[in-house]
Order: structure tokens, then C-alpha cells, then sequence
């Protein structure tokens, strides 16, 4: 008996197993039941042409991050957008995180909010995101506390990646790329 055997469900042994003959390691983590509810507790944003089901995948994110970004513009390719996902916002890179996530969230349509917020922001410039300056100074309209104290107790970092799979299996994917995630991600699509 493997490893995997004792931890994952069978689907997901198998998708191991086979993502290894393909050369590709799957980095995976067993998360409770419960950081689902928390993430479904969590103001989120949806993405996808899915975005009117139950999300399958969850990205932890902040406004400030880069990689954030980065993982943003990756996923919005054609093999990804028929998952659910909703992302959700933390703040804790910059202080106004929690002004930019706020904003997006309470944008008419928030998924293009954080789409236009992706698209037309250099992360990596340092230059950030323009906001009013009363937003800046406006009481924040979202509390991220409760997600900032998971995030922190699920590695602390941002992007987080969290899928459910169709056996209901609550899994972390850590810092996967390329072929690696779109079969990671496919573990939550799966049928």
C-alpha cells in the first residue's frame, strides 16, 4: 500500500498515480471538512464561465499580491473555464488590501471588477491600485479576520489554492504549474 492509499480517496490516488508515470508530482494536502464551510462563509468572488454553480475550486487571494495575478491571468485560459471557482479576498500584503477587496466586491459586477483589477494593474510595479481617497479612509465594508486566521493555519500564503472533489475530498494544491495544476484542478471538475 502506498501512501496516498491512507490519505486521499481512490479517484484521487489514481490521478496521482497517473499524473506520476507522466513525470508529474502532485503536491496535495487533506484539509477538514470544515475550511469548506469557512470558505463558503467567506465573501468570494465568482469566476469562470461556471459561475452560476456551486464552486469546485476556491483561490485565497490578495489585491496586492503579483503571483495572485499571475495565477489570475493562467487560469483564465480555455482549460480552466468551465471549473466554478470563487475567489477569495485576504488582506494582509499592503494596507489598502482590504480598500481594493472591498471595492471589487462591491462593484456592480465584481467578477469583472476583479477581472479589470487583474488585467489593467501592474502588481509587479509596486505601483498599486487607484483608489479615492475616501475609500481609503471608509470603515471596511468586509471583515477578512476569520479567512486570515484559516490562511494562516493552512500555510499562510497567498495564492492558496483549495479544491473539493467530487468524493467531497477537501484538498490544498501547493504551488503546482502548468501541467501539474490543470491536473490538480481537474480532480474537482472530474465527474
Amino acid at each position: 500500500m502506498n501512501v496516498e492509499q491512507g490519505r486521499f480517496a481512490p479517484a484521487t490516488v489514481a490521478a496521482i498515480a497517473a499524473a506520476r508515470q507522466q513525470g508529474i508530482t502532485l503536491h496535495l494536502e487533506v484539509l477538514p471538512a470544515s475550511a469548506w464551510t469557512a470558505l463558503e462563509a467567506s465573501p468570494a468572488i465568482p469566476v469562470g464561465r461556471a459561475t452560476g454553480q456551486p464552486a469546485k475550486v476556491y483561490v485565497i487571494f490578495d489585491a496586492n499580491c503579483p503571483y495572485c495575478a499571475d495565477l489570475y491571468r493562467w487560469l483564465q485560459g480555455d482549460a480552466f473555464r468551465g471549473i466554478s471557482m470563487r475567489w477569495a479576498p485576504v488582506a494582509f500584503m499592503k494596507q489598502d488590501s482590504a480598500a481594493i477587496a472591498d471595492v471589487i466586491l462591491a462593484a456592480n459586477d465584481p467578477s469583472k471588477a476583479l477581472d479589470d483589477y487583474f488585467r489593467t494593474n501592474d502588481l509587479k510595479s509596486d505601483k498599486g491600485y487607484e483608489l479615492p481617497s475616501f475609500v481609503m479612509q471608509a470603515k471596511h465594508a468586509q471583515d477578512y479576520t476569520g479567512l486570515m486566521h484559516h490562511l494562516r493555519e493552512w500555510g499562510g500564503y497567498a495564492p492558496m489554492i483549495i479544491i473539493r472533489t467530487p468524493a467531497g475530498e477537501v484538498l490544498q494544491v501547493h504551488h503546482d504549474k502548468g501541467e501539474a495544476l490543470r491536473l490538480a484542478l481537474g480532480l474537482a471538475a472530474a465527474q
